[in-house]
This record gives structure tokens, sequence and C-alpha cells, in this order.
């Protein structure tokens, strides 16, 4: 059960401030000296308190015979103040939905080296489980010999499907003979590709395969993707079967 300092808390006041508070609730009319005795506090402190209280329509005060009595308001105007910042926040919410979609619009990069950090983008690929295009380096299969069956098998398993364009080899050309036509598309283009790039989601990787020197960079940007899916497809169309 949530204590009356917890609720107060998660009302935005601090500890002092919801202490001195439920001090002066019993208290009904009290001087700043009564408070700070009762809320064990001393005078300066208790009044500096009282003073951000009132600024907040949680206390008000009133003067007799040039002495300042102090007393809380109604209880209920909590939730006046509650429904005030609820009010506050629902005419910015528009404006900060925005700002955080221009966030998530912006360009995020990942870096990885070597052949085991090159082996998280495949897994990433895995893991987006969306359609895959790849403009892939023959040096791809050689770098990854034992990996790559099990990257392809995994993909299967997701029902990932994947168009492949790559330089003519006699090792693609049987690994297209033999790839179930459900899983994969695969075209030939007499070009040598300085870098693979695999188009996925809205990310595109782009991989140079060096032995231990091989990096991989994911770009995850939606504007950069759309080109690279362009530039694909026209690829595609040029491609042979």
């Amino acid at each position: 059960m949530v204590t009356k300092e917890e609720a107060l808390r998660g009302l935005g006041l601090s500890e002092k401030e919801a202490n001195v508070w439920l001090s002066l609730l019993p208290l009904g009319q009290a001087k700043v000296n009564e408070i700070a005795l009762e809320a064990s506090l001393n005078r300066i402190t208790a009044y500096d308190i009282l003073k951000g209280l009132a600024a907040k329509g949680l206390v008000s005060y009133v003067i007799k015979s040039g002495v300042k009595y102090f007393e809380v308001t109604p209880p209920s105007k909590l939730l006046d103040s509650l429904r005030e910042k609820e009010a506050k926040v629902k005419e910015v919410l528009p404006e900060l939905e925005e700002l955080a979609e221009a966030e998530r619009e912006r360009v995020h990069t990942e870096q990885y080296s070597g052949l085991e950090g090159l082996k998280s983008i495949f897994n990433d690929v895995l893991k987006e489980n969306k359609e895959s295009w790849f403009l892939a380096d023959i040096n791809l299969v050689k770098n990854l010999e034992f990996y790559f069956p099990h990257f392809i098998l995994q993909k299967r398993k997701r029902g990932q499907f994947s168009k492949v364009i790559c330089p003519p080899s006699d090792f693609m050309r049987d690994y297209k003979r033999k790839a179930p036509k459900k899983s994969v598309a695969v075209r030939f283009l007499g070009l040598s590709v300085p870098a693979t790039r695999i188009i996925y989601g809205d990310k595109t990787a782009y991989l140079t395969f060096n032995g231990s020197d091989s990096i991989g960079v994911i770009v995850k940007s939606k504007d950069i993707t759309a080109t690279e899916r362009e530039l694909f497809n026209f690829l595609w169309t040029k491609a042979k079967e």
C-alpha cells in the first residue's frame, strides 16, 4: 500500500516538502516555529519550504497581529495540481512526439571489426527477420565458409527470402541451382564489388572482407536504405539470371 509520503512525492514534492505539508495538516493554522517543531526542522528551513508550497498552491497563510499563520489548502487541491500538470503535458505532447520521431529518423551506425564482428551483422539480419538483399563480394563466402552455411540454414528456417546480386562464379552458380526458389533469387553481374551490401528493414550493412582486418558497418536510416534499394533494383534489372 502506498504511504502518504510516497503519494506526495509522486506528485512532485520533495521529501522535506511532504514532511512539512503533513506536519501542518493536523495543526490547522500554525506559526512557522510551530510547524518547524512538528516537522523537526529549523525555522529558516521550514519557512523556505512553506514559501515553496505556497507558490505551488498547496499552502496559504493569513496575517494576525503582524504574524503569519500557515494552513494547508484542501487536500483535493493535490488532484487539481496533478490535473494541471497533466494538461500541460498534453499541451506539449504533439511537439514532444515530433522530436522523438525526428530522433528516430536520425542516422544511427554500428561498427564491427574482424570476422567475428561481421558475424554479428549477419545475426542482426536474422534478428530483423525481413527480406534481405545482397550485393555481394565473392570474398564473403571465402571468408565465412564455415559460418555461412549456418546463416543460410537459420534464414531458411525463419522463412526469410533473399535477393542476391554477385559476380558469376562456379560456386554461386551451383548454389543457385541447389537453393530453394522460395528462399533465394540469384542474379549475376560482371562487376567488381568492393564491399558487400546487405539491405534489410530500414538498415544497410556495408562489409569488407580481409581476414582479421575485416570491417562492417550497419547504417540505420530510412533515407539511405531507400537510396540503396533504388540502386539495387536498377542493378537487378541489368543482372543476368
